[in-house]
């Protein structure tokens, strides 16, 4: 038998993990409007389209790490579902500020503010579809 210090990590700590790094890039998605606008970098938006942006799916990542965090047993439909609803809410963040890009080029918004603003969506995206496509095959 195995020494239980020698023994790998176990799924629920593994998933604990997982949460807080993908809450640590929700918290991320929330800051950005307000880190933006105390380093000059803001977008010439109400804040009320910034709470739709990044502070609705972002505090939606943070339910689903909660849900993660919590999740135990060898069942993986819930943590499935969760990062499923992350990647979602990431794709979200993302596809909200693509429109960025094409902007900064045309010099209507700065080069910084664009890349500020889309730098918590596809982080999030990604993380949360890896988790999903790990937590599905394994």
């Amino acid at each position: 038998m195995e020494h239980a210090s020698l023994a790998g990590p176990r799924p629920a700590a593994i998933r604990r993990r997982r949460a807080l790094t993908l809450a640590a890039l929700a918290a991320w998605a929330i800051a950005v409007p307000w880190v933006a606008r105390a380093v000059g970098l803001a977008l010439d938006v109400p804040t009320r389209l910034e709470v739709i942006d990044h502070v609705v799916p972002g505090v939606a990542v943070l339910a689903c790490c909660a849900a993660l965090a919590r999740a135990s047993g060898p069942s993986v439909l819930p943590a499935l579902g969760a990062a499923a609803l992350a990647c979602l809410a990431g794709f979200w963040i993302t596809a909200t500020h693509a429109p960025l890009l094409p902007e900064a080029i045309d010099g209507i918004s700065s080069w910084g503010a664009a890349l500020l603003h889309l730098s918590a969506g596809p982080p999030i995206t990604l993380y949360a579809l890896w988790m999903l496509l790990s937590d599905a095959g394994g």
